[in-house]
């Protein structure tokens, strides 16, 4: 089977310097290992060109078409891809309310299958205005097509059915790591703020990895970190990530007003290259977020055999088995998130049976069984 994976999102995925967990690359690399052929569209507003990527000891490759587009909002609509979606049996677009995708599902019906994330949230409001707009267009031609949609999250998947998809049209196929990234050795390369966090190792070490924004509810970290410590826990917060100057300001305020500036490690910027190694330094991971279409930093932090504290999201909801391999809240409550910090420290059940969940389950070879089920059924 040949498969094309496009990206028909506005962004510049740089492949010759990261392919750090770049979920078309992790997918398109199970598809071929399984005797597919697969490759990917990725958008750019520079020269079009070609890369390839090599992998298993460069025996095997696939090619990135980096391709011009029109541009609206953040919609990428590509420009003369019919000669290239010619030489594949199907193709996989991105979001269903994202215009290529519908372009492609009305042109190439018996091709398109269509990889969605997003769901309803009440935190969502522009997405949700959006979408009230796109489906007047958009949903008479996928149920008119009959189009198929593999989706990230159960979250995901009542999300199109309530709009109308039929339920045996769109499949739950979840989102895998790439365990090629790593492999390669770089711990003598590291970067001293990674290192520095070696000195706190008399210190319960929470993590916190993700753009600071109100999405992502900093603030109520910063009063969960208070609260540990309150408890007589000598507790250390460690967040790589960095965010508006704004609200980072504003974040920052709040931790010096709650005398917590000391307990916290941050670390603005840093490649992806070396996350694993601050995984590996840590103690558990907290993600008290509104909404996440998926939070490949769950899949990560429990790969890394980290037990994790988070809300009812697209990872959590299919990664998580409450209290079994991770913790999923539905409060915003500080002193209560606290408390279960506190009887984790000594856990390292949580943790191990994370790491076994994510390894057997949750890898892209894994994963792709779902979907080459899913392509085959478009094939007649």
């Amino acid at each position: 089977m040949k498969i094309l994976i496009i990206r028909n999102v506005p962004s510049y995925m740089d492949v010759k310097h990261n392919t750090y967990n770049l979920q078309e690359v992790g997918l398109a690399k199970a598809l071929i290992r399984k005797g597919n052929v697969c490759n990917i569209v990725f958008w750019t507003n520079n020269e079009e060109v070609n890369e390839q990527i090599l992998f298993d000891n460069e025996k095997k490759s696939i090619t990135i078409f980096y391709r011009q587009s029109i541009t609206i909002l953040k919609n990428a609509i590509y420009k003369n891809l019919d000669h290239l979606i010619s030489q594949y049996d199907v193709i996989q677009p991105c979001e269903y309310n994202q215009l290529q995708s519908w372009i492609l599902a009305k042109k190439y019906p018996e091709k398109t299958v269509i990889y969605h994330g997003p769901y309803y949230s009440q935190f969502n409001k522009k997405y949700n205005l959006m979408c009230k707009f796109v489906d007047l267009f958009v949903l008479p031609t996928y149920k008119k097509k009959n189009t198929c949609f593999l989706v990230k999250s159960n979250l995901a998947k009542k999300f199109l059915i309530q709009k109308g998809i039929p339920a045996k049209n769109v499949t739950v196929s979840g989102v895998g790591i790439d365990l090629d990234v790593f492999s390669e050795n770089i711990s003598d390369n590291l970067p001293e703020e990674v290192i520095e966090i070696d000195k706190f190792n008399n210190c319960l070490k929470l993590l916190y990895i993700g753009r600071l924004e109100p999405r992502r509810n900093i603030p109520f970290l910063l009063d969960v970190l208070k609260n540990v410590n309150n408890k007589g826990i000598q507790a250390i917060l460690i967040i790589v990530g960095n965010g508006d100057e704004e609200y980072t300001k504003r974040c920052f305020d709040l931790s010096e007003k709650l005398n917590i500036n000391s307990k916290i490690h941050w670390i603005k910027k840093l490649e992806q290259k070396y996350l694993s190694f601050v995984y590996q330094r840590t103690n558990i991971f907290l993600l008290p977020t509104y909404y996440e279409i998926f939070g490949m930093v769950l899949l990560e932090a429990m790969f890394f055999g980290k037990p994790v504290i988070t809300t009812l999201n697209g990872g959590s909801d299919i990664l998580i088995k409450k209290d079994d391999d991770g913790i999923v809240l539905d409060k915003f409550a500080a002193e209560k998130w606290a408390d279960v910090i506190v009887t984790l420290k000594d856990n390292t059940r949580i943790g191990s049976r994370a790491h076994q969940k994510i390894r057997d389950n949750f890898t892209w070879d894994s994963l792709c069984d779902a979907f080459i089920s899913v392509y085959s059924s478009r094939i007649k």
